[in-house]
């Protein structure tokens, strides 16, 4: 019964499903920010905004990553609260449902739970093109989170005896590890944490731990002082080919990611408009597909990457249009946007973008005509500067 209640009062299945921390107000530090990472009460960037709207209101609903939840840069910073007060004047608010370390996957169950919730007129898909592709294949869907048991027996019986104590503390653990990997630490205590996170990916541990020690030492240094994110170079030493697979996929390996990602996209789009909305889709491109010093930086930290995808959308933005075209959905490619910013739009190092970056993404969104069309803004004006 304990267990039951702590379950309902804490809400304990939902919040290990969605994966959000409400009113925390957390400190991100690297070489290149020092803000404090804010959330709401439903653990989403922004303001707060009211489910019920009136007649008059029309509501924007942005989904997406890490990218969307603006992690890299202070509040006011971030794309959608740039638009949010861009459009105050004329009754349209902005919703931010960017979930950091997130997929399409997970981007249709924050639409199901919380974006639809506040009835929009459009909802604004944001597609990061350097991650998730891959990331599609490594999170799971409900209905295989419905199935899950956690491995060995005596977790299995904890888990079924009181499944919400024990999804506690796992977020918990989760948590915990998160700020571990971004405190000053051991070259000790470093390796050992990318020994356990390749065992726990059933990536061979050795290897994982040359990649790492293959690092120049100023990187290195960096990491083991607290002052370069921890899934930098955690990712490239379980899987340097992740950029690859998610910009320039092979046939083999884009056969399956981007079937399930299809799969989700149509769910999202029969969801929204189910709910009288527009669907519509941005894409960002990764770093490297914008900056030179981006593109060499991931590789010094040994990822496999290629100098013309400068040049080139790569494989997965094609595979996105083709969808968008034959779903007649409207599609905003923020390449050229980004490329063109007043100052550099990604951090080198951290890869998420910069607040030029975040400007040059409003002004692209705030100008894109299938957009302002949807939210009956019939033309620009001072009030959208």
């Amino acid at each position: 019964p304990a267990d039951w209640l702590l379950g309902v009062l804490a809400d304990t299945h939902r919040r290990h499903l969605l994966r959000l921390e409400p009113d925390a107000a957390v400190p991100h530090r690297s070489t290149e920010f020092d803000y404090v990472f804010r959330t709401n009460s439903l653990g989403l960037r922004g303001r707060e905004v009211a489910e019920s709207k009136s007649a008059d209101q029309r509501r924007l609903v942005v989904l997406g990553d890490s990218f969307v939840a603006g992690v890299g840069v202070a509040d006011e910073d971030v794309f959608t609260e740039r638009l949010a007060a861009d459009w105050t004047a004329r009754d349209i608010e902005v919703v931010n449902v960017g979930r950091a370390g997130t997929s399409t996957i997970r981007e249709v169950t924050l639409f199901r739970q919380i974006g639809r919730r506040f009835d929009p007129d459009v909802v604004l898909l944001v597609y990061y093109l350097g991650n998730d592709l891959s990331e599609v294949l490594e999170e799971e869907t409900d209905e295989e989170l419905a199935d899950w048991k956690p491995d060995g027996t005596l977790r299995q019986l904890a888990h079924f005896w009181c499944p919400n104590t024990y999804l506690e503390l796992a977020m918990r653990k989760r948590r915990s590890r998160v700020n571990d990997a971004n405190r000053e630490r051991t070259e000790a205590e470093v390796v050992a944490w990318i020994r356990g996170e390749a065992v726990a990916a059933a990536i061979d541990p050795g290897l994982a731990e040359t990649r790492y020690r293959e690092l120049p030492e100023e990187v290195r240094a960096k990491a083991e002082a607290g002052r370069l994110p921890g899934y930098r170079y955690l990712q490239a030493c379980l899987d340097p080919e992740r950029f690859r697979n998610s910009l320039d996929p092979t046939a083999e390996f884009s056969r399956t990611a981007w079937q399930r990602t299809r799969d989700h996209l149509d769910r999202l789009k029969q969801l929204v408009e189910a709910g009288g909305a527009r669907l519509l889709l941005a894409v960002i491109p990764e770093a490297s597909q914008v900056s030179a010093r981006a593109l060499e930086f991931n590789r010094t930290l040994g990822f496999d990457v290629d100098d013309d995808w400068l040049d080139r959308p790569g494989r997965t933005a094609e595979l996105v249009a083709d969808w968008a075209g034959g779903a007649g959905v409207g599609l905003l490619d923020l390449r050229p946007a980004l490329r063109d910013s007043a100052g550099p739009a990604f951090f080198v190092e951290d890869g998420h973008c910069t607040p030029a970056g975040h400007r040059a993404i409003a002004d692209a969104v705030r100008g894109w005509a299938p957009l302002r069309e949807a939210l009956e803004i019939a033309e620009e004006t001072d009030v959208d500067q």
